[in-house]
């Protein structure tokens, strides 16, 4: 899932995603037999045979970046109709380190996510396993990245209509209302473009088949992240018989995300659960925080964590907190939707509990000097204080767009909501909100607004040939799911139904912070490393208990500083040579 356009997601191996606390039950009993409502898909003409009614493209490979392989291939608008009007989708390719055992296809999520880029940058969060054995190719969704852009307003009016949309959330009638305007304006724009409202998950999954066809891959193997396990569920459903292995890392319940009769009548992120994960990771890092103590959190000098933590949130919504940089003299506001996209965005982080304590301690001391008081935590130094209102900053003002055209808001839109069967109206989200505040206490609102446009009277466009189920075919491979605990945007809760749904899964639960497992826990990357190379499922479900403590001692600290530096070390250098010449805009 995308991260709501006002949060700061770092860099690409960390803006990918994973779940809420909840202890994994028993693992459901499995079924070697199609499900009924699989039996009743099996009637329809099937995914394959409607690809087959267009000609395998031809991949005319360019070397692109300093080291990377490049190509555009051109595939239906609508593959109904094979021969009529095409979009450019971009590939890109790194070659494995090794003996090459295969093709690992890639998706960051999103929706909006480069899967061009993610690829490029495979060093970085790729295992040396994973490097050795597969190429790893990108292909950016149709309408997104290097692929043609789609664009739903004209440059000169995104100012105007997105300035509403630079709070983590609307406060008040009047914001609220100038904030269903602007998105039920894209909202609307977007209904009525050809590429925005053939952009659905379904569309990208036959776009991925089609490149697999290309590249002559016998299976597709393939790992996707966030809104990418919807994309890798999806490709499961559609073409069941064509995968050899399908990761999905920060998993997305697929029947929450299109919506079912049952559901369907209740906004996004209510069925989601991503604010409900959030608060329960905040919690959580709040009680560590307080068991660590103040030696090694600083924000455990205020005692009860958690309390004062509520009444610093509860002092916001109340008014907002000037606060002048003593080293440039810049003014800034801390509102209430600052500080919860602030900490939304650092909890992405598998440091989400020293990012958290950091920006709590900074914003303890600054309201306690408001008030007159003098502050239990610790005095800010130079440092940490720029820090803080770096990200400040990043979660506050409105980006100036004009040159060139920000279609990120326009490509989330497209895809979800082409997705999603909503029933809801856009009116009723003031409603929404204030019931967000029990079931999902302050980062509810976050995710509820970013996905307000897709309300059924908001976004009106559909695409046909979207996938909305069933999720449950039978496959002869299983796919496998792994899931985050404390993850701030998908919900732990999600891999759990979804292990529930694909009867042939295996689930993999990690005790860790921030956003996916991979890459962050040992124990999940093994697992996934041993999946994709061997093919083969485990034999069961398996829990990932955490490796290291939330708030760890000055020793541990210095390792992990030690590890930090020693990835920077490994950023490529600025990109030479070719690159994609610039996508081509489809208003």
């Amino acid at each position: 899932m995308r991260a709501p356009r006002t949060l700061v997601v770092g860099a690409v191996a960390a803006s990918m995603l994973a779940g809420t606390l909840a202890t994994a039950s028993a693992a459901p009993t499995t079924s070697s037999a199609p499900s009924a409502a699989a039996a009743s898909s099996a009637a329809k003409p099937s995914e394959n045979a409607k690809l087959d009614k267009t000609a395998t493209p031809r991949l005319r490979w360019f070397s692109c970046y300093g080291g990377a392989e490049c190509a555009k291939v051109a595939l239906p608008l609508d593959y109904d109709n094979p021969r009529g009007a095409k979009t450019n989708v971009a590939v890109l390719r790194t070659k494995a380190t090794g003996k090459r055992l295969g093709t690992l296809f890639v998706n960051p999520g999103g929706p909006g996510g480069s899967a061009t880029e993610l690829a490029y940058f495979a060093d970085l969060w790729a295992s040396p396993t994973i490097r050795k054995n597969f190429d790893v190719v990108g292909v950016d969704p149709r309408g997104i990245g290097f692929s043609d852009t789609v664009q739903c307003l004209p440059v000169e009016e995104q100012d105007t209509t997105y300035a509403p949309l630079a709070d983590a959330f609307p406060v008040g009638y009047t914001k609220q209302q100038r904030y269903m305007r602007s998105m039920k304006k894209i909202a609307r724009a977007c209904s009525t473009n050809k590429l925005a409202t053939a952009m659905s998950t379904a569309e990208v999954a036959r776009d991925m088949e089609m490149v697999r066809r290309a590249l002559g891959e016998g299976k597709l193997s393939y790992i996707g992240f966030s809104y990418g396990t919807q994309l890798g569920t999806t490709y499961a459903n559609m073409f069941p018989s064509n995968f050899r292995s399908i990761v999905i890392d920060g998993t997305i319940n697929p029947r929450s995300w299109s919506g079912m009769p049952w559901n369907k009548s209740r906004p996004l992120d209510f069925r989601l659960g991503s604010g409900k994960g959030a608060w329960t990771a905040i919690r959580q890092i709040l009680a560590e925080c307080q068991k660590a103590g103040e030696d090694r959190c600083d924000f455990a000098a205020v005692g009860d964590t958690r309390k004062r933590f509520d009444e610093l949130a509860a002092q916001l919504e109340r008014k907002p907190l000037p606060v002048v940089d003593p080293y440039t003299g810049e003014k800034y506001s801390i509102d209430y939707p600052t500080m919860v996209g602030t900490l939304l965005s650092a909890m992405y982080s598998s440091d989400a509990p020293q990012f958290v304590d950091s920006l709590l301690t900074e914003l303890d001391y600054l309201a306690t000097e408001a008030q007159g008081g003098t502050a239990k935590t610790p005095a800010p130094t130079k440092a940490s204080r720029k820090a803080f209102l770096a990200a400040v900053s990043k979660a506050t003002g409105v980006p100036r767009r004009d040159f060139a055209y920000d279609s990120s808001l326009d490509a989330f839109l497209s895809v979800t909501c082409t997705d999603s069967q909503e029933t809801t109206r856009l009116a009723d989200y003031p409603r929404y909100d204030t019931q967000s505040e029990t079931t999902a206490p302050l980062f509810g609102k976050v995710w509820l607004w970013s996905s307000s446009g897709c309300a059924g009277d908001a976004f009106t466009g559909q695409d046909e040939d979207a996938y909305v189920g069933p999720y449950d075919r039978y496959t002869p491979k299983g796919v496998l799911i792994v899931g985050n605990y404390w993850d701030p945007a998908t919900a732990y809760t999600g891999a759990v139904e979804t292990r529930k749904v694909l009867g042939r899964s295996r689930l993999v639960s990690s005790d860790s912070w921030g956003h996916t497992a991979y890459g962050v826990s040992a124990c999940a990357t093994k697992a996934v490393d041993t999946y994709l190379v061997t093919g083969a499922s485990p034999l069961r479900d398996r829990t990932c208990p955490a490796e290291s403590p939330a708030f760890p001692t000055r020793e541990e600290e210095a390792r992990v500083s030690a590890r930090q530096v020693a990835e920077t070390k490994k950023l490529p250098k600025a990109p030479a040579g070719q690159s994609f010449p610039e996508p081509t805009v489809v208003r």
